[in-house]
C-alpha cells in the first residue's frame, strides 16, 4: 500500500487547546505501537470530514451526546453535539486509523477489518488525551469524544488534598485487545463479558453478582479486561502519553484508574493519588490483603477482584475468608466520585507539587 500522507489539522478556529492541534502523524508516531501497527497493516491515504452529529460511518464509529444537546429538527433521540468534531479517516492494510478531535480532546482509534468499505470489523486499539481545563462545570459535558460526564465540583482539575494547583492537565484513556478474543465472541457469554466490562453495577443483584465473580476469579480476566491486551501497548503507553504532552507543552497529565491493577499500572510509572485520604485507603486494603495471602494463594489478578468484592452489601454476603473489613474501591463508574491521580511533567508542575508537599 502506498505510503500515507497524514492530513493537516482542518478548521484551527474550532480548537482553542493545545492538544486539540496535535496532528495525526504525533499520535502515530507515539501511540501507535509495533504490534498495533502489526494487526493494521501499512496505512494509507486518508480523508477528513467535519461532524456536528453522533452517527459515524459504521457500526461503533459514533461519539457521544452526554449534555443531551439538540437541535431544532432532531427527530427523536438527538444526534446533534454541541460543538462539531473533526474525524481524519486513514485505510490501513487490514483495516482502519482514525482519529478525531474537538475543542478539548483527541482520540485515536484502530479498527481491524476493512470498516471503511462497509464489512465487519473490530476495535482493537484507542489511545485518548483530553484537555481537563473545564473539568467541574457544565462545559466539561460539551465534547462528543467523552466517555463519562465530568461535570461535577468533585472532579475540578488539579484538586490536590483539597488545594487546586495551577496549570494545563490532560486526561489519559487507553484501549487494546487482539481481535477474536473477546468473551462473548470466543464463547458466547455476553453476561459474563458484561459483568467483567461494568462489575459495579451488579451489585443489586447480589447472587449473581458472586456467581460472576468466582468465575471471572478464574478466568485469566481482570476487572474491565473483556479480551487479551495486545502485549506492548501496556508497556509502551505512558511513554507515549508523556511525549504527546510533552509536544503541546502541559504541565500535568491526570487519569482515573478503574480498578486496583490499574492504578498499580500508573503509579509503577510516577502517578501519585491526588486524594492522600483515598491512597490511605488503597494502603489499608493491600496491608490486609497480605495478610489474607499469607493464609489463602491470591494472584495479582484476584487481589483486583478481592476489591471488587469489598463493596458487595450487607457485607455479611461476602464469604469468608475473603471479607478484609473496611474499604472499598473508591471509583464505580456510575457515579462521579474518580479517583484521580497526577504526574507533573513541566518545571513549573514539579515545583508546585514540591512546595505542596512541603507545606503538608
Amino acid at each position: 500500500m502506498k505510503r500515507a500522507t497524514f492530513l493537516p489539522v482542518a478548521r484551527a478556529e474550532l480548537m482553542p487547546t493545545p492538544i486539540a492541534m496535535a496532528s495525526d502523524a504525533a499520535i502515530w508516531k507515539h501511540s501507535v505501537t509495533p504490534m498495533v501497527r502489526a494487526l493494521l497493516g501499512p496505512i494509507g491515504n486518508g480523508f477528513t470530514r467535519h461532524c456536528e452529529t453522533t452517527e459515524g460511518l459504521f457500526p461503533g464509529d459514533e461519539t457521544s451526546n452526554l449534555n443531551g444537546w439538540s437541535r431544532a429538527g432532531d427527530q427523536g433521540e438527538s444526534k446533534s453535539v454541541r460543538f462539531p468534531y473533526q474525524a481524519t479517516y486513514y485505510r490501513t492494510g487490514n483495516g482502519a486509523f482514525i482519529v478525531k478531535r474537538d475543542a478539548v480532546k483527541v482520540k485515536a482509534f484502530g479498527w481491524y477489518g476493512d470498516v471503511l468499505s462497509g464489512k465487519p470489523g473490530e476495535l482493537i486499539f484507542s489511545f485518548g488525551l483530553r484537555d481537563r481545563r473545564y473539568d467541574g462545570t457544565p462545559r466539561a459535558n460539551d465534547t462528543a469524544l467523552l466517555d463519562f460526564p465530568y461535570d461535577e465540583p468533585q472532579n475540578l482539575p488539579l484538586l490536590i488534598d483539597g488545594k487546586q494547583l495551577s496549570g494545563t492537565s490532560l486526561e489519559t484513556s487507553l484501549y487494546s485487545y487482539l481481535p477474536g478474543t473477546g468473551i462473548a465472541k470466543a464463547c458466547g457469554d455476553e453476561v459474563l463479558e458484561d459483568f467483567i466490562a461494568r462489575p459495579f453495577t451488579y451489585l443489586d443483584r447480589p447472587e449473581e453478582f458472586l456467581r460472576l465473580l468466582f468465575v471471572a476469579w478464574n478466568t485469566g480476566r481482570y476487572p474491565g479486561q473483556v479480551a487479551v491486551p495486545i502485549y506492548d501497548v501496556g508497556k509502551q503507553a505512558h511513554a507515549a502519553f508523556e511525549a504527546v504532552a510533552k509536544l503541546c507543552r502541559y504541565d500535568f497529565l491526570e487519569t482515573a484508574p478503574s480498578h486496583l491493577h490499574v492504578y498499580g499500572w500508573n503509579a509503577a510509572k510516577g502517578y501519585v493519588c491526588s486524594d492522600s485520604r483515598l491512597a490511605g485507603r488503597i494502603r489499608d486494603f493491600q496491608a490486609r490483603a497480605a495478610a489474607l495471602k499469607a493464609r489463602v494463594d491470591l494472584s495479582r489478578l484476584q487481589e483486583s477482584w478481592l476489591f471488587v468484592l469489598q463493596s458487595l452489601r450487607p457485607v455479611e454476603l461476602i464469604p469468608e475468608p475473603y471479607y478484609l473489613g473496611g474499604p472499598t474501591w473508591p471509583q464505580n463508574n456510575i457515579d462521579q466520585n474518580n479517583l484521580w491521580l497526577y504526574k507533573p511533567l513541566s518545571e513549573k508542575a514539579k515545583q508546585q507539587v514540591a512546595s505542596l508537599k512541603a507545606s503538608a
